[in-house]
């Protein structure tokens, strides 16, 4: 895993670094050498254009100051745009803007907030922009003049290489500020920042490149409690097969999942299922809709329960379903059974059935919407069950009483709270999605595509999750590896298909190819 740290722990890490006997300006110089190396790298292959660092008052714009230094070394024709005034920068940015005088850089400093218009046009062609203005210590948008700058950058048409964090980015969240820059490279010192990953600012990142500056590696090690996964997590923990396997020994999945107009999404739920590697699945659901499911998926057993078009807890479906439960590893509970008071009361006494029995369960979609009104998490919490529960940002808005914006201002939080606060396991659905367990840890998915915003996929994703628990993992990896594995056989979707017109049924059907990608032929 890739470790993500917050601002106040790099700022710690850079503390005991010099407690340790490395100064400052040691770690600045290696950070301005590695923003000059990649910048050069760009500049090389631009034909025309001068180098432009934006450099800001604190070590941010320290470090810009020397790469700027480190690329005039190297030939480069240099110009810096500088917002602060000596006496506001710090001693080692100082420094470095005083050895800037033995070679030919120019040096525009901004004045007021008029300043940069006066000096954008005397910048001329520009072959990349280092924006080394603000740093993991913003918490607002970048004030006048340093925002015309962040424009400016946006629309001189060059590649720009950000410094640990882009400008508007708030490194502890990913929440963006506007304006932002939007980077093509982020230089990222010590330890990557959790708002490179975490959407919205991972869109604004482009590719990352850790440097470790020389920072001794017992720093780095942790502990931390938020991490991004790689495809080496995910190859590690995927449940493998000998020669001698049965479907016996990879688990029976009880789906429970439909109503009238949503048979769909219970038969992809119960698919997925069967392709995340699942030996046995069993869907129960409405009688009116047993015949469609049926014909869907004819490698599931499907069961005919509650009359009506949606489940009741008021006939026999609730025996049934215990009757399953006890030849079950896992349950998936909620995709399309719809909404009302007939679906609550059936939600609230199948979860707590299912944790009486202590088989865990995978709750999605109405079966979360359903909750809301019976206490939701703390009604989860109180039941002391195994659940992993796979909400979208509005799902979770009202399990925990938040607007939407909120939770996607900080989605590392808000996926946090809700573990802790419903003992469960939470996947926060989206872009990045967030899978947060109960005492606080939390690992942020770096697969998935633009394509699979469609509707299916979570159901999909719900049945990869529970498959994965039949197999024998736990549940906090279960999700995680689920939410990778969904990820990237929704790009292999959108590779073939493109960014629009991915089908839920496509990212299912693709999950053994998925699978193969990560682990190989065996």
């Amino acid at each position: 895993m890739i470790f993500l740290a917050r601002s106040d722990e790099m700022r710690r890490i850079d503390r005991q670094a010099v407690e340790s006997g490395i100064p400052v300006s040691i770690l600045m110089e290696n950070a301005g050498r590695a923003l000059a190396d990649r910048a050069s790298e760009i500049a090389a292959k631009a034909s025309e254009g001068a180098p432009v660092v934006l450099a800001g008052p604190g070590q941010n714009g320290g470090d810009g100051l020397c790469a700027a230094r480190h690329l005039a070394s190297r030939g480069l024709m240099v110009k810096v745009v500088l917002f602060a005034s000596p006496s506001r920068m710090t001693a080692e940015a100082k420094l470095n803007l005083d050895a800037l005088r033995s070679y030919p850089v120019e040096v525009f400093r901004v004045d007021g907030e008029a300043g940069f218009q006066e000096i954008r046009d005397r910048l001329g062609r520009v072959s990349v922009v280092v924006d080394a203005l603000l740093g993991t210590g913003q918490k607002g948008p970048p004030r006048p003049p340093m925002d015309e700058a962040v424009r400016w950058a946006g629309d001189v048409g060059a590649p720009v290489v950000a410094c640990d964090i882009p400008t508007g980015v708030d490194a502890d969240t990913g929440n963006v500020f506007g304006p932002v820059i939007k980077a093509d490279l982020t230089v990222t010192m010590g330890l990557p920042k959790r708002g490179l990953y975490v959407y919205p600012g991972a869109k604004f990142a482009g590719r990352i490149v850790v440097e470790s500056l020389g920072l001794p590696p017992s720093l780095l090690e942790g502990p931390f409690d938020v991490a991004a996964l790689t495809a080496n997590d995910a190859r590690n923990l995927m449940p493998r097969r000998e020669a001698d396997h049965h479907k016996g020994l990879s688990g029976h999945v009880l789906v429970v999942a439909g109503s009238m107009g949503m048979a769909g999404a219970a038969a992809l739920s119960a698919k997925a299922a069967l392709r995340g590697g699942a030996g046995t699945v069993t869907l129960l659901c409405p009688q009116e809709i047993y015949s469609v499911c049926a014909g869907m998926v004819p490698e599931v057993m499907v069961l005919p329960a509650s009359e009506g078009g949606s489940f009741s807890a008021e006939d026999g479906t609730m025996a049934v379903i215990e009757d399953f439960l006890v030849r079950s590893e896992s349950v998936v509970l909620g995709p399309g059974i719809g909404r009302g008071e007939r679906q609550e009361a059936f939600v609230k006494e199948c979860v707590g059935l299912i944790a009486s029995k202590g088989v865990p369960c995978v709750i999605d979609a109405d079966g979360l919407n359903n909750l809301c009104g019976s206490g939701g998490l703390s009604y989860l919490a109180a039941l002391e069950g195994k659940f992993i529960l796979t909400p979208h940002p509005g799902e979770l808005s009202r399990l925990l009483g938040a607007g939407t914006r909120d939770i996607e201002s900080d989605r590392i939080s808000a996926a946090r709270e809700a573990a802790s606060r419903g003992k469960s396991v939470v996947c926060l659905k989206g872009a990045g999605t967030c899978v947060a367990n109960s005492v606080g840890r939390v690992t942020v998915s770096t697969t998935g595509d633009p394509a699979m915003a469609t509707a299916g996929s979570g159901d999909v994703l719900a049945g990869v999750i529970a498959s994965l628990v039949s197999q024998g993992l736990p549940l906090y990896e279960a999700a995680w590896l689920g939410v990778f594995w969904h990820g990237l056989a929704g790009e292999i979707a959108a590779a073939k298909t493109g960014l629009c017109g991915v089908l839920a049924g496509e990212i299912c059907d693709y999950l053994p190819e998925a699978r193969k990608t990560l682990v190989g032929g065996e």
